[in-house]
């Protein structure tokens, strides 16, 4: 079998790329073999900086993304790439993206590489991968996934979630630029029938922990500090990362949680519920698009 190195400058195997771009709308023929996906859904500011030329450019619909391709959103805004392999990556709103590394051979082969500087991330695999090679790195902490769903969210916010996490300790010292929070969404160890059961590793300050069942996760507060978890993480918890990755559904949320509620309760002073702010939130499902 022979790997397909996007970061070497070999042809792109016609097979490959026949089996996933007719179905995105893309010709053949413009095909550049450090392509890695496209931009399948672009929200609001979404801005991309190949290599080679630092200068930003909005995102388009449909546009490919391709090997160290830096990717920064705006507020309010969303990106999701599908990649070659049918793998899909999102990040939500004020989030920065680079993607390292993206191995794929149609008759299994496939390792995916990406570095996450800032926001919320979530990861989808498109094929089974045993043998654990793909990773995405925060500034403090090494993802090792198999094959697997995993949501991510790197910075302030991560704070902000953690600090409401019964299994964290309230006083623990957390860096606002480089504190991160991982969640193993699924599917795991336990799961039945015909899924490929995943799992996530998370290194950090010279320490692995292994979450290998949905919802375990795993809290790296700064620099040099080891991993806190693995842990349950909470309904609240689950749904505020959601609001983070896919902003304008929860505005649209509130608003209508906004315009259900009686002109009593407001007078009186009822509080309302807001997107992933409570224990009672309902998680959604992972999904792959919008």
């Amino acid at each position: 079998m022979t790997e397909r190195r996007f970061k070497l400058a070999k042809p792109l195997c016609v097979t490959v790329v026949s089996a996933i771009l007719p179905l995105a709308g893309i010709a053949l023929a413009a095909v550049s073999p450090r392509n890695v996906g496209i931009a399948s859904a672009v929200v609001n500011d979404v801005r991309i900086s190949p290599a080679n030329t630092p200068k930003p450019h909005r995102a388009a619909l449909r546009e490919r993304v391709a090997l160290a391709d830096n990717v920064q959103t705006g507020q309010r805004s969303e990106l999701q790439v599908l990649l070659l392999d049918k793998s899909v990556f999102t990040v939500g709103a004020n989030a920065r993206l680079t993607i390292d590394r993206f191995v794929y051979d149609p008759s299994g082969n496939h390792a995916f590489g990406a570095s996450i500087a800032k926001g919320a991330f979530r990861f989808m695999s498109g094929r089974p991968d045993h043998e654990g090679d793909s990773s995405i790195n925060t500034p403090i902490a090494t993802i090792g996934i198999r094959g697997t769903i995993i949501d991510g969210v790197v910075g302030d916010d991560a704070i902000g979630i953690a600090k409401l996490e019964t299994a964290i300790d309230p006083d623990v010292k957390s860096d606002p630029q480089t504190a991160s929070l991982i969640v193993l969404r699924g599917p795991g160890q336990q799961t039945q029938g015909s899924t490929i059961a995943g799992a996530i590793s998370v290194t950090a300050g010279g320490k692995t922990v292994l979450l290998d069942r949905p919802m375990l996760a795993a809290y790296v507060p700064a620099p040099g500090m080891v991993p806190i978890g693995p842990f349950f993480i909470s309904r609240g918890g689950l749904a505020r990362i959601n609001s983070l990755l896919f902003p304008l559904v929860a505005e649209r949320r509130v608003a209508r949680e906004r315009a259900s509620k009686s002109p009593f309760q407001f007078r009186i002073g009822l509080p309302l519920p807001i997107f992933g702010g409570g224990q009672d939130s309902e998680p959604q499902s992972p999904r792959k698009g919008r």
